[in-house]
């Protein structure tokens, strides 16, 4: 029997440590079902399947769609990336609508009259005036005697509508201002026309001239007379067609993903007369007059089933159900309850055909949806989303019909609504003329900045999109920036100075940089990390998440503030990475120096020239012995004029040295002009300063002209017999005036020595020699 060995050769007890991954905070998504935050639980662990409601596309896309769209790029990114789900996104283009139809048929009419019409007279002139008098008697109806006094005195009528009286009648009709607007635009227009006439100016451009004004108002008049008429499919396909490639140029521009499927309610019509035919069967639909309407009272009444999910409360608003079947829907018949929709629309003349069971018609808005997202991700998914504004009833409708369709209780688990975007405090609106589309938002900033504000808010509250709010984003964008710009610049200092991150100590021995400062630092970083973490659990709260990161940035700089000489370069560069991992994450695109991509060797050639350059000119300045003013000028030069032009920055440091940065040419210039206008206003206001003190010493000396003999013979001559209290203050203003006059002779003195003249420059003269 072997002996056991000695217990020095045994390993001891290994101690597993606490596992406190419970403690740590869960994902939790908002959710719209249940007005709550929830934990996200998805069908199959690792994997979302997530359907997006795309756009519907008949004209240029606008901030509520980059409310919508950019804002579930964000939690979309931050899934994928930092949660490491594998996101199936599906996203639908809306291009049978009844929008569509409208705009398609207006802008055809529009086009074929623009086109027929060769030149301008009094037959094009007298259809726009009755289309003018038709859109006034329909647009301003609201506001009581509008319609008679605009038609028959348009200048009183404007004339009228001051900022008081637009203001009360906005308040009886939201779209008002916008519908004046159109009539303002095309009254004038009429009035060129008609003096154009006069004037024997009857040629195609003036009469495009009228029609361009007038294209609002010829809109509806020209779709009343002959919209029924147009048949051609391809009307109905090239508009949205044209709109779809302009959404999607936003969306690239805005950094926005692309979907992981695209999928068309065009390219879905034979699957959608399916699903329609199914829910038909399960008993919830029926049809009428060529039409099939979903039974709302029948699914409701269902004890597995419950109608209007997201809005309860928004049952029976027959102005939002109104809505929701669309402009053209409003003459559909066969409804057995008002609250029933459209699952297929039967097809009027000048309306888009398909051939169904029910006959010729189109599908329904909502069905479209339902149709699409089954097609892809089936019986139920982990999310569903889309703007607020889309709740009630699309969403409901949707989820209705759905559940009807597999007769289940819940087709989405999850459902995520963006929230409305105001502008300056009121709702986007065309009538209210702060409509911005999304191409008009990036003339004024960039996609970077914009999404800087969008992660600002909290994805699923009321957005504010104003000035204010956006100048704190650029300055966010510009603590970012300069953030990296520093910790880059800083680490190409060390590595160049041959210290490799040490710390020479007087003695000539070496020492670590992780100190107090350092530790102090990682934890920090350690916590902000942490906070990102919960902030991101917490229903992806962006807005806490850039508070961490900010927060982060300010520790940081005061930690690089003594300079290159007192940092730890790894620990710099470890959390410089995270953050810059993190904006990327969100799709902020900051951090990397793309300054000196391209021809590296041109660049260097092209600073070595400038140094050579440099070099000359201090080599004569020495042989010419000039001042060391003359030096520190050439300084300057190098640093704010040749260097700025190739992207070279050099900050001047508190130790006497300059950080190096290689950012581009433009944004080295920017902070060069904003640095000497800067110091300019600080000039002016100096100067401006200086001549307001050289402006009341002049006016006290020329007090000083007369003698304190003189005034006290005019004091007296005013009062000849003074009290004693009269006495004491006429002293005291004698006393006063003698140092005046004493003054002033000295003044008077340098006058008459240099040959001056009694002004603001002689008595700065004065004062200087003085001195």
């Amino acid at each position: 029997m072997s002996a056991s060995p000695p217990s020095s050769r045994i390993q001891p007890k290994w101690h597993k440590p606490k596992d406190i991954s419970n403690e740590r905070p869960v994902l939790k998504l908002y959710n719209s079902l249940t007005k709550s935050k929830t934990e996200f639980v998805p069908k199959r662990p690792g994997h979302i399947g997530w359907y997006n409601c795309g756009p519907t596309v008949y004209d240029a896309a606008h901030m509520g769609h980059a409310r919508t769209y950019l804002s579930m790029d964000i939690i979309r990114r931050v899934l994928e990336s930092y949660f490491g789900y594998k996101v199936n996104f599906v996203q639908n283009i809306t291009d049978i609508d009844d929008k569509i139809i409208l705009r398609a048929r207006q802008q055809y009419l529009f086009n074929e009259l623009k086109r027929s019409t060769t030149q301008l007279d009094e037959s094009l002139i007298q259809q726009v005036e009755s289309s003018w008098n038709d859109y006034a008697a329909s647009k301003l109806a609201k506001v009581e005697g509008a319609v008679s006094t605009a038609t028959a005195d348009w200048a009183s009528f404007e004339q009228k509508m001051t900022a008081e009286e637009m203001a009360k009648a906005i308040l009886l009709d939201e779209k008002f201002k916008m519908n004046f607007s159109a009539l303002q635009v095309s009254r004038k227009a009429l009035d060129a026309a008609k003096a154009a006439i006069t004037q024997g100016k009857t040629d195609k451009q003036s009469a495009d001239a009228l029609l361009d004004a007038s294209q609002d108002i010829l809109a509806t008049s020209l779709d009343k007379a002959k919209g029924l008429q147009v048949e051609h499919p391809e009307i109905f396909r090239d508009l949205p067609a044209y709109w779809e490639d302009m959404y999607f140029k936003d969306m690239k521009e805005l950094n926005v993903l692309s979907p992981s499927v695209k999928t068309r309610v065009s390219e879905f019509v034979p699957e959608i007369i399916q699903y329609v035919q199914k829910i038909i069967d399960n008993g919830y639909a029926y049809a009428a007059s060529g039409s099939v309407y979903f039974d709302t009272a029948r699914f409701d009444s269902q004890e597995n089933h419950d109608y209007a999910k997201l809005a309860p409360w928004s049952k029976g608003d027959m102005a939002l159900i109104e809505d929701g079947e669309g402009s053209l829907g409003a003459k559909l018949e066969g409804k057995r309850n008002p609250s029933d929709f459209a699952l297929w629309k039967a097809s009027k003349p000048g309306e888009p055909v398909w051939e169904s069971p029910w006959g010729k018609g189109r599908p329904g808005w909502h069905i479209e949806c339902s149709v699409m997202a089954s097609a892809v991700l089936g019986s139920n998914m982990d999310i569903h989303s889309g703007g607020i504004d889309l709740a009630f009833p699309h969403h409901d409708n949707e989820l209705a019909q759905s559940e009807a369709y597999y007769d289940c209780h819940q087709w989405v688990n999850y459902f995520l609504h963006a929230g409305h975007l105001h502008v300056e405090g009121q709702k986007m609106s065309k009538s209210l003329k702060n409509f911005i589309t999304i191409q008009e938002a990036l003339k004024t900033y960039s996609a970077r900045q914009l999404r800087l504000f969008f992660l600002t808010h909290q994805w699923h509250t009321k957005m504010d999109f104003k000035h204010t709010g956006m100048q704190e984003a650029i300055q966010m964008e510009t603590t970012i920036k300069n953030f990296f710009d520093n910790v880059t610049a800083l680490g190409n200092r060390i590595r160049s100075d041959g210290s490799r991150g040490s710390i020479k100590l007087e003695n000539g021995d070496i020492t670590h940089r992780w100190r107090e400062a350092e530790d102090e630092l990682s934890k920090y970083f350690q916590d902000r990390v942490d906070g990102v973490h919960a902030a991101l659990c917490d229903s992806i709260n962006t807005p806490a998440a850039m508070d961490e990161i900010v927060a982060l940035i300010s520790q940081t700089n005061k930690y690089m503030a003594p300079g290159a000489s007192v940092v730890n370069l790894e620990l710099l560069e470890d959390i410089s990475s995270w953050i810059q991992g993190t904006m990327e994450m969100f799709g902020v695109d900051i951090g990397k120096n793309t300054a000196a991509s391209g021809d590296n060797g041109e660049f260097l050639m092209q600073c070595l020239r400038e140094l050579s350059s440099f070099r000359d000119r201090v080599r004569q300045a020495a042989l010419d012995k000039k001042d060391f003013k003359e030096y520190l000028k050439l300084c300057d030069e190098l640093r704010d004029v040749q260097l700025a032009e190739l992207g070279v920055a050099l900050d001047d440091q508190k130790d006497g040295t300059a950080l190096v940065k290689l950012l581009t040419p433009e944004e080295v210039k920017k902070a060069r002009d904003e640095k000497m206008a800067a110091q300019a206003a600080k000039a002016a206001k100096a100067a401006a300063a200086k001549q307001q003190r050289l402006q009341k010493g002049w006016e006290r000396l020329q007090k000083g002209k007369q003698s304190p003999e003189e005034l006290e013979q005019e004091r007296k001559k005013e009062n000849a017999e003074m009290s004693k209290n009269a006495l004491k203050k006429l002293a005291k203003e004698l006393d006063l005036q003698k140092t005046l006059h004493n003054d002033y002779v000295k003044y008077k003195s340098f006058l008459d020595s240099t040959g001056s003249q009694d002004n603001l420059a002689s008595y700065e003269s004065f004062l200087d020699q003085a001195k």
